[in-house]
């Protein structure tokens, strides 16, 4: 399967009209599965049974930022589309509602103010591929 770059990424936080989109430079989504250690004395000597715990989804992405416009809503669950594409024009879109929960906003001389957000995910991500 042949590779390609990451291009572009777009965010639509709280819904997918132009008004609410945002360039994004860096996406990076996470998910974790917590461990239920179910080992009891049948289970063969040396080994361990495990049973998948509770699912939890990581969210961060870093985007650049007009100093006129006002930063993205935090602690409040919020609908999001996020579309990476790729130098061919492919879309990957992942879909539905995060709390952000952190934010870093870096600006230096002849440069551009740089804002970093990471959150959590409620409930199912959708993924679609184009």
């Amino acid at each position: 399967m042949a590779k390609s770059e990451f291009a572009r990424g777009t965010l639509y936080w709280g819904g997918t009209t132009t008004s609410n989109v945002k360039g994004i430079v860096d996406i990076t989504l996470d998910e974790n599965i917590s461990e239920i250690d179910v080992t009891d004395t049948e289970t063969t000597l040396g080994e361990s049974e495990f049973l998948g715990g509770r699912n939890t989804r990581g969210i961060s992405f870093n985007l650049f930022k007009d100093v006129e416009d006002a930063d993205l809503t935090m602690k409040t669950a919020t609908t999001f589309q996020l579309v990476a594409e790729d130098a061919g024009g492919k879309k990957a879109t992942y879909a539905g509602t995060a709390l952000l929960l952190t934010k870093s906003i870096t600006g230096t001389i002849d440069d551009a103010v740089k804002v970093a957000y990471t959150g959590r995910i409620n409930g199912a991500l959708v993924e679609t591929n184009t």
